[in-house]
């Protein structure tokens, strides 16, 4: 399960590749994403704030691997806010190759004078782009029973400060059934949902301030 490209896709407009959300939040949740494979794959396990990595044969995906190893590497930092912060600094960019080397979005770098080109990943399939956005708007406006995945990423959307990106005009019972997910989702999931909002308030705090 790859729960990074779908987060990916949540967080960057379907035609333009642009962030709907300040970035640091983006790859905060990306992050939470990324050790979110991992759990689901079985490898890590996360608990009372801490990480632990439960098998280490390497996932057959090259950046589920790649993350697998850092943790595998760093027996002495267990603590999922330290991982989440460190995960964050270029999970956007590492999602995005994922989905560049999946064909699923194109690179386009456009230069500036004096400066670094900024690059840009942009969606090539619009339909493939806005999927998970329309899946689990409909899901939440419905309030259909929904998997462990997709009610793992609607609260991750939550805790990241785009719930109305899916609840837009929506009911308030669309917006309870929201929040009620946090329930259905399996404990290491929900523990990865705990920490990642402390991190994205203190995101946001900082930006603010």
């Amino acid at each position: 399960m790859r729960f990074a490209d779908d987060f990916w896709r949540l967080t960057h407009h379907d035609v333009t590749g642009k962030l709907r959300v300040n970035g640091r939040v983006a790859g905060l949740g990306l992050a939470a994403s990324l050790l979110a494979e991992l759990v689901w794959a079985g490898r890590i396990d996360a608990r009372d704030g801490r990480l632990r990595v439960v098998d280490r044969n390497p996932p057959t995906d090259v950046l589920a691997h790649a993350v697998l190893e850092q943790l595998a590497a760093q027996p002495q930092h267990t603590a999922i806010q330290v991982w989440l912060e460190f995960l964050a600094g270029d999970a956007d960019d590492q999602v995005a190759q994922r989905l560049w080397r999946g064909g699923h979005v194109r690179r386009e770098a456009s230069r500036r004078l004096l400066r670094p080109a900024e690059v840009r990943w942009i969606p090539v399939d619009w339909n493939a782009a806005h999927w998970p956005t329309a899946r689990l708007s409909v899901n939440l406006r419905e309030r259909r029973q929904m998997s462990q995945t997709d009610a793992f990423l609607a609260r991750l959307v939550a805790v990241s400060g785009l719930a109305d990106e899916l609840l837009r005009d929506a009911p308030a019972s669309s917006r309870n059934y929201l929040h009620r997910l946090a329930d259905s989702i399996a404990p290491p999931l929900r523990e990865l949902l705990t920490h990642t909002h402390v991190a994205v308030g203190q995101a946001v705090l900082a930006y603010r301030t």
